[in-house]
C-alpha cells in the first residue's frame, strides 16, 4: 500500500495544541498590555502629581504669602489706628481740663456746662474725624486676608483633609507599586561614580575624610537609623584601612556596599534632594525681604558642606552691587539666627564660611552691610528683635575679623572705630547698646500711657478703655516683628531668588535621576508623601483655627457691625463721660471759689459705664483680640507655607519619576515581553507543525516509508510506562545509532521538543507566580481610588474645590478614564484574563504537546522498525 492514510489523531492533537498555545499567547499579550497600561497609568498619575505641585506652588503658597503680608500690614495699621484713638481721648481729656480752668464765679452752672459741652463736643468730633479714615483703613486692610481665610475655612473642611490624607496614602502605594514593577524589570547600578562623589561630600564637608562625629551628624540630619548608635563606630573601624581614624573616598566606596546599610547612598541623596526642593520652593514663593533672606540662608546651610561653588556664586552677588545692601544685612542677621538655632545639625559654621567668601569678594561692601545691621532703626523696621541686635552685630564682627584681611578691612571701612585697646566687637557692642536705648526712648514703647497727661484724659481712658491705653500692646516683640517684617523685596532681589530657585530645581532633577539610575526605584522604602501631607494639614489647620472666630461664618459681618458702632457711638460715649466730669469739676471749682454749699455737696460721678453704648468694644475687644492672635497667625502661616513647599517638592519629585521615567521604560518592557511571547508562539507553532509533518511522513506521505508491515509488526505501547520508554527511545535514537539520516534528524527534533516543552512549562509558571505576587503584594484590592472610577472622580473633584488651579485640559469627570488612573483595576482585569487564558491554555497545551510527542514517538518507532526490517529483507516493497 502507498501509505497508511491521514494521521487523524495527530491532526486533531495539532489543532488542539495550537489552539491552547494561542490561549497562552493571548494571556501573555494581556500581561504585555497590563505593563503598557501601568506605564500610561503612571504617566497619568504623574500628570496628577504635577498638577497638584503646580497648584501648591502657584496658588496655595502665593496665597499664603499674600495673607501673611496682608496680616502683617494689618498689624501695623491697627497700631496706627490705636494711636489715633489714644490721641483722640488725650486731646478730648486735655480740652475738658482746660475748659474747667476757664470757669468764672459769675457764670451760671447751666451756661458754663453748655459752653463746656459745645467746646468739648467740637474737639471730640474733629478728633473722631481723624480717627474715622483710620477705622476704614483697618477694615480695608483686614478685608482681603479675612476673605481668603474664609474661603480656606470653607474649602479646607474635614472632608478635604481626609481626601488629602487618602491621596497621600494612595500616592505612596502607587509609587511603591510602580517601584515593585521597576525593581523586577529595571537594571540598577547606573551613575555609581556620581552617586559616590555626591554622597561622600555630604559626609565630608571639609574634604579631610569622614570623622566619627560627621557620621553621627549626617545620620541625625538625614534620618539614617542604620548609622546611629554604635554602628557608625563599627563601620569606621571596619573600613578604615589606612588607620587614620577617618574614611577616605576609596574606603567609602567599600563601606556603602556593606549589607548592614543597604541603599545608604540613595537614602542620603534623596533626603538631601528633598531638603533642596523644599528650600527652592520657599525661595521661589518668597516676596518679603526678610523671608527671602531666611530661605537663602537655609539653602546655604544645606549646600555649604557639599558645593562651595554655589556658596561662592551667592556670596559674590551679595556684595558686588547686584543686590541691595539691606538684603545683605538681612542675610547676616539670618546667619546669626541659624547659628543660634538648636535644631541646626549642619557640621559647618555657615556664617563664618559665608563671611569669609564675602570678604574675599568685596570687603568694603561686607563691612557696609555690618554697619547697616548696626543701625537700630533699620534693625527694628526689618522686624528683628532689637534686644538681640548687639549680640547679632558682635557675632558678625567676630566672623569678619577672623576672616583673612578682616581687621584691615574694618580699620579702613568701618564707621565705628575702637578706642585704645578696645576690640571692634566691644566697640560695636557699646555703640549698638546706646543706639538701642536711644531708639527705645524715641519710640516710647510705653504702650501710649505717656499720652494721657490730664486727669480727664485718664478718666476717659479708664472708663472707655478699661484702664490701659489703646496702644498698650504696641511694644510686644511678636507684634513688632509681625508688623515690621513686611518689607517687600526689591525687584533685583526677586530676580535673584527666581534664578536661585531655577538652579535648585535643575539640581534636584539631576539628583533624582541619579538615584533612579542607581537604585532602579523612584523612592526610598521609608519615603512617605502621606506624612508630608499630614504635616501640611496640621500646620494649615493651626492658623485656620486661630482665625475661625473672626474670619468664619458671621465673623466678618460682626466685625463690620462693631466698627460701625464705634464710628457712630464713640463721640456720644465721650460726651456722656465729659458731662459727668465737667459737672464734677464745676463743683470743685465752686468750692475753691468759696462757695461753701458746693463744698458740702459731695458730688459723685454717676455710674457712667452702665450708660455707655459700648462703642469702644471695637477697640478693647475686637482689635485687642486680633492683635493677640495675628502675630501667632503670621508665624503659623510662615510655617504652613514651608510645609506646603515640602509637600510640593515631594510630589514634584514623584511626578518626575512617574510621569517621565517610568512610562517609556514600561512601554519598552511591554514591547519586549510581547515580542518574546510572539516568537515563542511561532517557535512552538513550527515545532508542532514539524511533528504534524513527521506524522504524515511516517504514514508514507512526502516520501516517507512506503512499506506494508507484516503481521508481526510491533504492537503500540499500552501502559504509561511503555509510552514513556518509547518516547525516551525515540528521542535518544540518534545517540545510540540510526539506520537513516531522516530518522536521526527527527529524533533530534523530538529531543529538542521535550527540552523546549519543559522550558515552556517553567516559564509559564514563573510568569504566573510573578504576576500574582505583584498584584497581591500591592494590595490593590484595598485601594478604592485606584479601582473605582466614581471614587477617583470624586477625589479629583474635591481636590479642585480646594485648589482652583488643579485640573487638566479635559473635564475633571473624564480624567480618571482618560488618563487611565485606575491602576489597580487595570492590573486586576489583566491578571484575571491572564490567569484564565494562560493557566488553562498552558496546562492543556502541555498535556496535548506531550500526547503529540508520544504519538510522534510511536510513529517514529514504527518507521524505524520498518526501515530495519526492510534492510534485513523481512519486508516486501509495495509494487
Amino acid at each position: 500500500m502507498a501509505n497508511q492514510g491521514v494521521p487523524r489523531c495527530t491532526l486533531c492533537l495539532f489543532i488542539a495544541t495550537i489552539s491552547c498555545h494561542v490561549m497562552v499567547l493571548v494571556g501573555n499579550l494581556y500581561t504585555s498590555k497590563m505593563l503598557s497600561g501601568i506605564g500610561r497609568s503612571a504617566s497619568g498619575w504623574g500628570s496628577v502629581a504635577s498638577s497638584v505641585s503646580y497648584a501648591l506652588d502657584n496658588e496655595l503658597q502665593p496665597a499664603m504669602g499674600n495673607v501673611t503680608q496682608w496680616l502683617s500690614t494689618a498689624v501695623d495699621v491697627i497700631d496706627e489706628f490705636e494711636e489715633g484713638v489714644d490721641n483722640m481721648l488725650s486731646l478730648t481729656g486735655s480740652t475738658i481740663d482746660s475748659t474747667l480752668k476757664q470757669y468764672a464765679p459769675n457764670m451760671t452752672e447751666a451756661k458754663f456746662e453748655a459752653i463746656a459741652r459745645h467746646h468739648v463736643e467740637q474737639v471730640a468730633t474733629k478728633a473722631m474725624k481723624k480717627v474715622e479714615p483710620l477705622t476704614y483703613k483697618v477694615m480695608d486692610s483686614l478685608r482681603p486676608p479675612l476673605k481668603q481665610v474664609n474661603e480656606w475655612l470653607g474649602s479646607f473642611s474635614e472632608k478635604i483633609q481626609d481626601t488629602l490624607e487618602e491621596f497621600g496614602t494612595v500616592a505612596d502605594r502607587a509609587q511603591k507599586l510602580v517601584d515593585q514593577v521597576m525593581t523586577q524589570v529595571n537594571s540598577a547600578g547606573g551613575m555609581a561614580e556620581e552617586m559616590l562623589w555626591d554622597t561622600y561630600h555630604i559626609f565630608d564637608p571639609y574634604d579631610d575624610g569622614i570623622q566619627l562625629h560627621e557620621f553621627k551628624l549626617v545620620a541625625d540630619q538625614y534620618g539614617i537609623s542604620a548609622l546611629q548608635g554604635q554602628k557608625a563606630n563599627q563601620l569606621l573601624m571596619k573600613y578604615d584601612d589606612s588607620g587614620d581614624g577617618s574614611i577616605q573616598i576609596n574606603e567609602y566606596e567599600n563601606m556603602v556596599t556593606d549589607p548592614s546599610v543597604p541603599g545608604m547612598m540613595t537614602t542620603i541623596l534623596r533626603t538631601y534632594s528633598k531638603k533642596l526642593a523644599s528650600v527652592g520652593s520657599a525661595v521661589r514663593n518668597s516676596h518679603m525681604r526678610a523671608e527671602v533672606a531666611e530661605n537663602v540662608v537655609d539653602y546655604l546651610n544645606i549646600v555649604c558642606g557639599k558645593n562651595l561653588t554655589k556658596v561662592e556664586w551667592i556670596t559674590s552677588k551679595l556684595v558686588n552691587g547686584h543686590l541691595p545692601m539691606e538684603f545683605t544685612a538681612d542675610i547676616f542677621y539670618q546667619l546669626y539666627m541659624k547659628k543660634m538655632d538648636p535644631n541646626n545639625l549642619s557640621p559647618v559654621d555657615v556664617g563664618s564660611l559665608v563671611i569669609n567668601y564675602t570678604m574675599k569678594a568685596n570687603a568694603k561692601n561686607t563691612v557696609a552691610a555690618v554697619d547697616q545691621l548696626a543701625d537700630t532703626t533699620f534693625f527694628a523696621k526689618e522686624g528683628f528683635d532689637i534686644t538681640i541686635e548687639d549680640e547679632t552685630v558682635v557675632q558678625v564682627i567676630q566672623w569678619v575679623t577672623t576672616a583673612k584681611g578682616g581687621e584691615a578691612a574694618m580699620k579702613a571701612f568701618a564707621k565705628i572705630q575702637p578706642k585704645g585697646s578696645e576690640s571692634y566687637a566691644d566697640a560695636y557692642n557699646t555703640a549698638v547698646l546706646k543706639s538701642e536705648q536711644r531708639y527705645t526712648a524715641l519710640t516710647g514703647n510705653t504702650g501710649g500711657q505717656s499720652q494721657y497727661h490730664s486727669d480727664a484724659a485718664l478718666n476717659l481712658r479708664d472708663m472707655l478703655l478699661g484702664g490701659s491705653s489703646a496702644t498698650s500692646s504696641s511694644g510686644d516683640p511678636d507684634a513688632l516683628q509681625a508688623s515690621s517684617g513686611a518689607q517687600p523685596a526689591k525687584p533685583q532681589t526677586l530676580l535673584f531668588a527666581e534664578e536661585l530657585a531655577n538652579n535648585v530645581s535643575r539640581t534636584v532633577t539631576d539628583f533624582n535621576n541619579q538615584c533612579y539610575a542607581y537604585s532602579g526605584t523612584s523612592s526610598n522604602p521609608l519615603d512617605s508623601a502621606c506624612n508630608s501631607i499630614n504635616g501640611m494639614i496640621k500646620k494649615t489647620q493651626s492658623f485656620l483655627t486661630l482665625m475661625n472666630d473672626v474670619a468664619g461664618p458671621g465673623g466678618q459681618e460682626f466685625l463690620h457691625k462693631q466698627a460701625d458702632q464705634f464710628l457712630n457711638g464713640t463721640v456720644q460715649d465721650i460726651m456722656l463721660i465729659s458731662d459727668a466730669l465737667v459737672a464734677k469739676g464745676l463743683k470743685t471749682a465752686q468750692c475753691a471759689a468759696g462757695q461753701k454749699a458746693a463744698c458740702n455737696y459731695a458730688y459723685q460721678v454717676p455710674d457712667v459705664p452702665m450708660q455707655l453704648n459700648g462703642a469702644m468694644t471695637f477697640v478693647t475687644s475686637n482689635l485687642k483680640d486680633l492683635q493677640g492672635i495675628l502675630p501667632q497667625v503670621v508665624k503659623n502661616l510662615k510655617t504652613a507655607k514651608k510645609e506646603v513647599g515640602i509637600v510640593s517638592g515631594v510630589i514634584d519629585s514623584m511626578s518626575q519619576i512617574l510621569g517621565l521615567k517610568t512610562p517609556p521604560l514600561l512601554q519598552q518592557i511591554a514591547g519586549m515581553y510581547k515580542t518574546v511571547w510572539i516568537l515563542y508562539f511561532v517557535f512552538f507553532f513550527l515545532f508542532t507543525g514539524f511533528m504534524l509533518f513527521y506524522a504524515f511522513w511516517a504514514n508514507g506521505w512526502f516520501g516517507g516509508p512506503q512499506v506494508e508491515l507484516s503481521t508481526e509488526s510491533p504492537e503500540p505501547p499500552q501502559t504509561f510506562m511503555e509510552r514513556l520508554r518509547t518516547c525516551c527511545s525515540s528521542c535518544t535514537a540518534c545517540l545510540s545509532g540510526c539506520t537513516s539520516g531522516h530518522l536521526c534528524f527527527w529524533s533530534l527534533l523530538l529531543l529538542a521538543q521535550v527540552v523546549i516543552l519543559v522550558l515552556f512549562v517553567i516559564s509559564l509558571v514563573v510568569c504566573l507566580i510573578t504576576g500574582l505576587q505583584a498584584f497581591l503584594g500591592a494590595g490593590c484590592s484595598k485601594i478604592y481610588l485606584l479601582t473605582d472610577a466614581e471614587i477617583c472622580t470624586a477625589v479629583l473633584t474635591i481636590f479642585q474645590t480646594f485648589l482652583k488651579t488643579f485640573g487638566f485640559f479635559e473635564p475633571i469627570t473624564d480624567s480618571c478614564l482618560h488618563r487611565e488612573l485606575l491602576t489597580c483595576k487595570l492590573i486586576r482585569d489583566a491578571v484575571a484574563h491572564m490567569s484564565v487564558m494562560a493557566i488553562v491554555g498552558g496546562l492543556l497545551a502541555s498535556v496535548l504537546s506531550f500526547q503529540m510527542l508520544i504519538d510522534s514517538a510511536i510513529k517514529h518507532e514504527r518507521a524505524r522498525c520498518a526501515r530495519m526490517m526492510e534492510a534485513e529483507g523481512l519486508m516486501k516493497k509495495d509494487e
